[in-house]
Protein backbone atom coordinates (compact mmCIF):
# COMPACT_ATOMS: atom_id res chain seq x y z
CA UNK A 1 0.00 0.00 0.00
CA UNK A 2 1.49 3.60 -0.89
CA UNK A 3 1.49 6.49 1.32
CA UNK A 4 -1.08 8.09 -0.53
CA UNK A 5 -4.10 5.40 0.26
CA UNK A 6 -2.18 5.30 3.82
CA UNK A 7 -2.64 9.16 4.39
CA UNK A 8 -5.95 9.10 3.41
CA UNK A 9 -7.02 6.50 5.25
CA UNK A 10 -5.44 7.64 8.20
CA UNK A 11 -7.02 11.04 7.74
CA UNK A 12 -10.74 9.37 7.48
CA UNK A 13 -10.61 7.67 10.72
CA UNK A 14 -9.15 10.95 12.32
CA UNK A 15 -11.83 12.92 11.02
CA UNK A 16 -14.77 10.01 12.32
CA UNK A 17 -13.16 10.36 15.59
CA UNK A 18 -13.64 14.30 15.76
CA UNK A 19 -17.33 15.22 17.46
CA UNK A 20 -19.34 17.06 15.06
CA UNK A 21 -20.84 20.14 16.39
CA UNK A 22 -24.63 20.41 16.37
CA UNK A 23 -26.72 19.47 18.35
CA UNK A 24 -29.77 17.64 18.15
CA UNK A 25 -33.13 18.66 20.10
CA UNK A 26 -36.87 17.55 20.99
CA UNK A 27 -39.21 19.14 19.55
CA UNK A 28 -41.24 21.11 22.21
CA UNK A 29 -44.74 22.38 21.34
CA UNK A 30 -46.81 24.98 23.27
CA UNK A 31 -48.48 22.30 25.59
CA UNK A 32 -45.22 20.77 26.11
CA UNK A 33 -43.21 24.10 26.88
CA UNK A 34 -45.94 24.75 29.49
CA UNK A 35 -45.73 21.41 31.20
CA UNK A 36 -42.52 21.15 31.50
CA UNK A 37 -41.49 23.95 32.46
CA UNK A 38 -40.61 24.44 36.77
CA UNK A 39 -41.81 28.37 36.17
CA UNK A 40 -43.25 30.65 33.42
CA UNK A 41 -41.93 34.07 33.28
CA UNK A 42 -42.64 37.58 31.66
CA UNK A 43 -38.90 39.77 32.16
CA UNK A 44 -36.44 41.84 31.21
CA UNK A 45 -32.87 41.16 31.24
CA UNK A 46 -31.07 43.44 33.30
CA UNK A 47 -27.46 42.15 32.71
CA UNK A 48 -25.14 39.32 32.40
CA UNK A 49 -22.09 37.57 33.39
CA UNK A 50 -19.57 34.62 32.22
CA UNK A 51 -18.81 32.24 34.86
CA UNK A 52 -17.66 28.24 34.93
CA UNK A 53 -20.12 25.98 36.88
CA UNK A 54 -19.27 22.42 37.23
CA UNK A 55 -16.07 22.96 34.54
CA UNK A 56 -18.27 24.57 31.76
CA UNK A 57 -18.45 28.16 31.23
CA UNK A 58 -22.11 29.28 31.32
CA UNK A 59 -23.73 33.11 30.62
CA UNK A 60 -25.58 33.96 33.55
CA UNK A 61 -28.38 36.23 32.77
CA UNK A 62 -30.16 38.34 35.63
CA UNK A 63 -33.93 38.70 34.44
CA UNK A 64 -35.90 41.25 36.41
CA UNK A 65 -39.50 39.52 37.05
CA UNK A 66 -42.82 41.31 35.98
CA UNK A 67 -44.99 38.28 35.42
CA UNK A 68 -45.24 35.48 36.72
CA UNK A 69 -47.58 32.31 35.87
CA UNK A 70 -46.12 29.24 37.26
CA UNK A 71 -43.20 28.20 39.68
CA UNK A 72 -41.92 29.82 43.38
CA UNK A 73 -42.64 33.30 43.42
CA UNK A 74 -39.40 35.29 42.56
CA UNK A 75 -38.68 38.79 41.81
CA UNK A 76 -35.58 37.82 39.53
CA UNK A 77 -34.02 34.65 38.39
CA UNK A 78 -30.54 33.89 37.19
CA UNK A 79 -31.24 31.94 33.67
CA UNK A 80 -27.81 30.09 32.49
CA UNK A 81 -27.15 29.35 29.00
CA UNK A 82 -24.39 27.01 28.19
CA UNK A 83 -21.40 29.16 26.22
CA UNK A 84 -19.46 32.26 26.98
CA UNK A 85 -15.88 33.74 27.62
CA UNK A 86 -14.52 33.62 30.86
CA UNK A 87 -11.01 35.45 30.70
CA UNK A 88 -10.38 35.13 26.84
CA UNK A 89 -11.41 31.67 26.69
CA UNK A 90 -14.78 31.16 24.69
CA UNK A 91 -17.17 28.55 24.99
CA UNK A 92 -19.97 27.67 22.52
CA UNK A 93 -23.11 25.55 22.04
CA UNK A 94 -25.54 24.72 19.46
CA UNK A 95 -28.74 25.53 19.81
CA UNK A 96 -28.16 28.47 22.75
CA UNK A 97 -30.26 31.44 22.76
CA UNK A 98 -28.36 34.28 22.98
CA UNK A 99 -30.56 37.07 25.55
CA UNK A 100 -29.57 40.96 25.01
CA UNK A 101 -29.83 43.10 28.45
CA UNK A 102 -32.63 45.68 28.25
CA UNK A 103 -34.88 43.29 26.54
CA UNK A 104 -38.20 42.07 27.38
CA UNK A 105 -38.75 38.14 27.12
CA UNK A 106 -41.22 35.56 28.18
CA UNK A 107 -39.33 32.94 29.62
CA UNK A 108 -40.32 28.97 29.87
CA UNK A 109 -37.91 27.96 32.67
CA UNK A 110 -36.85 24.28 34.33
CA UNK A 111 -34.68 24.44 36.91
CA UNK A 112 -32.36 21.38 37.93
CA UNK A 113 -31.75 19.43 41.14
CA UNK A 114 -28.85 21.42 41.60
CA UNK A 115 -31.53 24.88 41.88
CA UNK A 116 -29.39 26.27 38.15
CA UNK A 117 -32.48 27.61 35.82
CA UNK A 118 -32.05 27.19 32.28
CA UNK A 119 -34.43 28.39 29.24
CA UNK A 120 -36.45 24.50 28.50
CA UNK A 121 -35.62 23.81 25.51
CA UNK A 122 -32.79 26.30 24.48
CA UNK A 123 -34.43 28.66 22.10
CA UNK A 124 -38.16 26.89 22.06
CA UNK A 125 -38.50 28.33 25.87
CA UNK A 126 -37.32 32.23 24.88
CA UNK A 127 -40.86 34.68 23.29
CA UNK A 128 -38.70 38.04 22.27
CA UNK A 129 -41.85 40.37 23.25
CA UNK A 130 -42.11 43.51 21.05
CA UNK A 131 -44.97 45.98 20.87
CA UNK A 132 -46.67 46.45 17.67
CA UNK A 133 -49.85 48.60 16.54
CA UNK A 134 -51.93 45.67 17.27
CA UNK A 135 -50.32 44.90 20.89
CA UNK A 136 -47.05 43.41 22.18
CA UNK A 137 -45.89 40.10 19.92
CA UNK A 138 -44.27 37.13 21.44
CA UNK A 139 -42.27 35.07 19.08
CA UNK A 140 -40.18 32.19 19.68
CA UNK A 141 -36.98 32.39 19.06
CA UNK A 142 -35.92 30.67 16.11
CA UNK A 143 -34.42 27.54 16.25
CA UNK A 144 -31.00 26.75 14.79
CA UNK A 145 -30.62 22.94 15.39
CA UNK A 146 -32.53 20.06 14.33
CA UNK A 147 -35.51 19.09 15.65
CA UNK A 148 -37.12 15.83 16.84
CA UNK A 149 -40.51 14.23 17.62
CA UNK A 150 -40.36 12.49 20.88
CA UNK A 151 -43.04 9.99 19.49
CA UNK A 152 -41.47 8.87 16.01
CA UNK A 153 -37.64 10.35 16.53
CA UNK A 154 -37.89 11.81 12.93
CA UNK A 155 -36.90 15.45 12.34
CA UNK A 156 -39.64 18.26 12.35
CA UNK A 157 -39.79 20.97 10.52
CA UNK A 158 -39.94 23.58 13.54
CA UNK A 159 -41.69 27.27 12.68
CA UNK A 160 -41.04 29.49 15.40
CA UNK A 161 -44.53 30.14 17.46
CA UNK A 162 -45.61 33.89 16.68
CA UNK A 163 -48.49 35.30 18.30
CA UNK A 164 -49.65 38.11 20.50
CA UNK A 165 -48.95 38.05 23.91
CA UNK A 166 -52.62 38.12 25.63
CA UNK A 167 -53.40 35.01 23.21
CA UNK A 168 -49.67 33.04 24.74
CA UNK A 169 -50.90 34.03 28.06
CA UNK A 170 -54.44 33.00 28.32
CA UNK A 171 -52.99 29.53 27.14
CA UNK A 172 -50.59 28.88 29.80
CA UNK A 173 -53.40 30.40 32.07
CA UNK A 174 -56.00 27.67 30.50
CA UNK A 175 -53.52 25.05 31.05
CA UNK A 176 -52.10 25.44 34.42
CA UNK A 177 -55.97 26.13 36.17
CA UNK A 178 -56.67 24.08 38.34
CA UNK A 179 -59.08 20.96 37.88
CA UNK A 180 -62.93 22.02 38.25
CA UNK A 181 -62.10 25.57 37.11
CA UNK A 182 -60.65 26.73 40.89
CA UNK A 183 -58.50 29.43 41.53
CA UNK A 184 -55.03 28.46 41.46
CA UNK A 185 -53.31 29.65 45.07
Amino acid sequence: MSFVPKFLIAVGLWLGLVPAWGATLEFLNLSDLISKSTAIVEGTVTGSTAAYTNGIIYTHYQVAVQQQWTGNAQTSVDVLVPGGTVKGIRETFPGTPQLVPGRQYLLFLWTSSKNLTFPLGFTQGVFNLASGGSGTIATQMPATESMLSAQTGHAVNNQPISMPLSQLVAAIQAATAPAGGGTKQ
